[in-house]
């Protein structure tokens, strides 16, 4: 994104410039700007002769040198730039840029480490350096004003980086509305008022370029936090703006459909990113990977994972095409491939979407395999754990949709039959669950196998790296008051912006917090599925409640911690709390996802809806059928306390609900016979096999 600034003539070190050193910096930065860096650097060594302690001659020597390496010997530009101007630290945050002149030198500090990665030690740089943007030279202002809106974005601070372009929209940026047009629903302009053409000079062309990015910026931000509406407001007014149709428009346009669920046509545009291409070594993206990767999406949200699977492959292919092509053997990155391409290689994140692909298409071990390789640099991802640890789920139990499935699973009722006539006896299965809690092979939990064990590591990662229970019911609870937001710049030149007191701002901050939210559900859900599934009871109890306590859980998640808790204090004997966990009326709903409000439209009376279904369907999908899972277990709890009678009454409610939305599991029909086993009606018993068993009759 960013580039190099450019040299500077201006004297760091001495007052006084002689007409000789201005010449010779003026032929410097001519020959500079033409590309010719050896005669460039021949002019900057009879400056440095002049002046040996100058500063701003040493650093555009060796961003000369860099120019001339063809941005490659990045680790050596590092150096030196370390050398000159010292290394910032990143941890301290009472350091601040030493002075305005040493601005260009920090600023070249952070584009090295954007590119390289480090986008925490850029961003800590850089708001640092946001403090001196007023005296800053215009160009430099703007190259620093987004990157700093970059690095927010990238780091997942959306809140931040709109607060940043409003800010800078109003101090920099001066509105002309006469100038300004608006775009009709075919996205025709309309102009407002006429007006005689004017030349525009250079600082207006620069100012405008700058004002599409920032539109380009905002509009990215709204994508980011699914405020489609406003989205398409700042597209709109981009167009009007005259920006160019190129690969970032058409996929940012195409993103747009994508989530307007508009897939057809975000294909449509994609198709057409093909007639031009990205050159790899100067830009750092492969238009091939964009188009497949992005076409990857559009099917997986379509219920196509396998021919995502297909794009997401020739998007690896191309990938690593494109990171051959300027890789050499045996040699460090940092010295031998250009600035733009370090940062260029997207295989790890190919990969990770490779493993959704494939969990989405119900190949759990190959998914595993994926993300098992994602994991070498997205570590500190959560989402990474919780899809390796559904991976691990799925191995264990695809999918409970099969035990509501009467008529196939009713076989496994009657473990096998002995003896034949008046002789004969039915023995019943001890289990309808096949599930072992452990596994008995000698293996080290930590190494990653799909197993239920190393999905408890997994989970325990996930739960690591997100916000605790406290702080998500907080933030969610005060998200809508007015809040203070401070940019962190250096001591005494805190950029504080009221970000929270207007509802677009609001809704900005919000959707990161609800991204978080929904990720802590799932967590702990799963977390409390497999601590019961491997018999630790307790933390499963403790994972359930956790759930429970957390702000908007969906429906569907409220009913699984009620069940995790209830059978939780069921096995440890716990009987009279666990019924409080099984009343029907804990059901309201079954949404699987807190969702992130839309902001309206204040020009539309009638706001569109757009509803976006999950790429598989969560079972059981209807709210009878979750009243008879939570009766079922309620009628379990009944029987274990010896409250036969009312259990019977309990499963008699449950069998009677079965209907056409309703389903209800197999296991009804096994409580049933242990019900009237126990009650000592061995006929009862046999007419319920005979019932659901004919061949046993």
């Amino acid at each position: 994104m960013a580039e190099i600034s450019e040299m500077q003539s201006k004297d760091i070190g001495q007052a006084v410039i002689t007409e000789q050193e201005r010449e010779l910096a003026q032929n410097a930065l001519f020959e500079f700007q033409k590309g010719s860096y050896t005669s460039c650097l021949n002019y900057l060594n009879k400056l440095e002769t002049l002046r040996p302690k100058d500063l701003k001659v040493m650093h555009n020597k060796v961003v000369v040198e860099y120019y001339k390496s063809d941005l490659k010997k990045t680790e050596l530009m590092r150096k030196s730039l370390n050398a000159i101007c010292g290394q910032m630290s990143t941890t301290d945050l009472g350091d601040a840029i030493d002075d305005v002149e040493k601005c260009v030198m920090r600023y070249n500090q952070a584009v090295l480490l954007y590119h390289t990665g480090q986008y925490t030690a850029a961003l800590q740089i850089m708001n640092r350096l946001f403090a001196y943007i007023e005296p800053m030279e215009e160009n430099l202002a703007h190259k620093v004003c987004l990157l700093l809106i970059e690095l927010h974005i990238i780091t997942e601070q959306p809140d931040a980086a709109l607060s940043l372009i409003n800010y800078i929209e109003s101090q920099f940026i001066s509105t002309d509305n006469s100038k300004i047009a608006s775009v009709d629903k075919e996205g025709v302009m309309k102009v407002v008022k006429e007006q005689k053409e004017q030349k525009k000079d250079n600082n207006d062309t620069v100012t405008d370029l700058f004002k599409m990015k920032l539109l380009k910026c905002k509009a990215r931000i709204y994508l980011l936090t699914h405020q489609l509406k406003l989205c398409k407001r700042e597209w709109k007014t981009l167009v009007s703006l005259g920006t160019p149709i190129n690969i970032s428009t058409l996929c940012l346009k195409a993103n747009l459909e994508y989530l307007k669920g508009n897939y057809k046509k975000a294909i449509k545009l994609l198709n057409s990113l093909t007639t031009e291409n990205l050159d790899f070594k100067s830009c750092g993206k492969f238009s091939a990977v964009l188009y497949y990767n992005n076409m990857a999406c559009i099917h997986l949200a379509m219920g196509k994972p396998n021919l995502a699977c297909f794009y997401l492959q020739k998007a690896l292919q191309e990938n690593k095409s494109a990171v051959e092509s300027v890789q050499i053997k045996d040699t460090d990155p940092l010295s031998s491939q250009s600035l733009y391409t370090l940062g260029g290689n997207k295989h790890y994140e190919l990969m990770y979407s490779l493993g959704i692909s494939y969990l989405h298409a119900g190949q759990a071990s190959k998914a595993f395999d994926c993300f098992t390789e994602a994991a070498q640099r997205l570590h500190n991802s959560p989402k990474l754990w919780l899809r390796m640890a559904e991976c691990c789920i799925y191995c264990h139990k695809p999918t409970n949709e099969v035990d509501f499935n009467i008529p196939k699973r009713r076989k496994d009722l009657v473990q096998k039959v002995i003896g034949s006539g008046m002789h004969r006896k039915i023995v019943l299965t001890s289990s309808l669950s096949k599930d072992t809690k452990y596994h008995t092979e000698g293996l080290s939990y930590a190494i990653p196998q799909p197993t239920l064990e190393f999905a408890l590591l997994c989970l325990k990662n996930a739960l690591f790296l997100l916000p605790n229970n406290s702080e998500l019911n907080l933030s969610m609870t005060t998200i809508t008051n007015p809040q203070t937001v401070s940019l962190a710049l250096t001591p005494g030149h805190n950029l504080s912006i009221k970000i929270f007191n207007s509802q677009n701002s609001t809704l900005i901050s919000q959707a990161m917090m609800i991204e978080a939210l929904n990720l802590k559900i799932n967590v702990l859900a799963a977390s409390a599925y497999v601590s019961l599934c491997l018999g630790d009871y307790i933390v499963a109890l403790e994972h359930a409640k956790a759930l429970l306590n957390l702000n908007k859980v969906p429906g569907a998640y409220r009913m699984l911690g009620n069940l995790y808790a209830a059978e939780s204090l069921i096995f440890m004997d716990k009987i009279n709390e666990a019924i409080e966990y099984l009343k029907p009326e804990n059901i309201q709903d079954l949404n699987t996802f807190v969702s992130i409000p839309e902001i309206q439209d204040k020009d539309k009376e009638k706001i569109e809806e757009v509803v976006l279904k999950p790429v598989k369907a969560w079972y059981p999908t209807t709210i009878p059928t979750g009243v008879a899972v939570l009766r079922y277990n309620l009628a379990v709890a009944y029987a274990i306390r010896g409250e036969l009678d009312k259990s019977g009454e309990t499963l008699k409610q449950v069998w009677l609900s079965k209907g056409a939305d309703c389903d209800v599991p197999i296991h009804v029909i096994m409580l049933a016979l242990y019900i009237e086993l126990q009650l000592g009606h061995a006929d009862i018993s046999k007419s319920i096999i005979k019932q659901h068993c004919p061949q046993y009759r």
